[in-house]
């Protein structure tokens, strides 16, 4: 089996999603943000706040380039990962980019419900925030993704069968 990449904004299911489909296929589940802050003996909060986004980018990248070896796995990814035209390259290199969308409105409600400190989301306005990112992101998402699958209104399982049918038959 290829490798599975996850992408998507955050707040979309990629890390609940991933868990489940690692457990259905027995894959190896890498989740970036884990490794990076592994790797960095930080948080993301951390390494946002201490040496800013361009660095915390940059080790998204290395870090690709070091798991872009690695085989039989589920990777899921932050959700800026695409920001970079070289991690689009190498995402699509890694293995097979599935694109997990959502409206602002799950996105915002997902979100409400999720422990998960977002440094980009330290701002007054938090759903002009979600809109301005999301616009911003589309088209790299979409350039990334070998295919997406809407998440809206399904549950985590109704999204991994949707990806398993959507998988190429080997």
């Amino acid at each position: 089996m290829e490798n599975i990449v996850i992408i998507g904004f955050m707040g979309t299911g990629k890390s609940s999603v991933s868990r489940l489909l690692s457990k259905k296929l027995n894959m190896e589940l890498i989740d970036t943000d884990i490794y990076i802050e592994q790797k960095k003996k930080m948080s993301i909060n951390e390494i946002f706040n201490k040496k800013g986004e361009k660095y915390f980018r940059n080790l998204e990248k290395q870090s690709l380039e070091i798991l872009s070896n690695k085989k039989n796995i589920i990777l899921s990814t932050g959700g800026g990962i695409i920001s970079n035209d070289q991690n689009i390259e190498l995402l699509r290199k890694i293995g097979m980019v599935v694109w997990l969308k959502a409206s602002t409105d799950t996105i915002m409600r997902n979100l409400e419900k999720s422990k998960i400190e977002r440094p980009l989301l330290k701002v007054k306005n938090k759903e002009q925030k979600i809109e301005s990112l999301l616009k911003s992101r589309l088209d790299k998402y979409s350039r990334c993704s070998h295919f997406e699958i809407d998440t809206d209104g399904k549950n985590i399982d109704e999204v991994v069968s949707n990806i398993l049918l959507n998988l190429p038959k080997i």
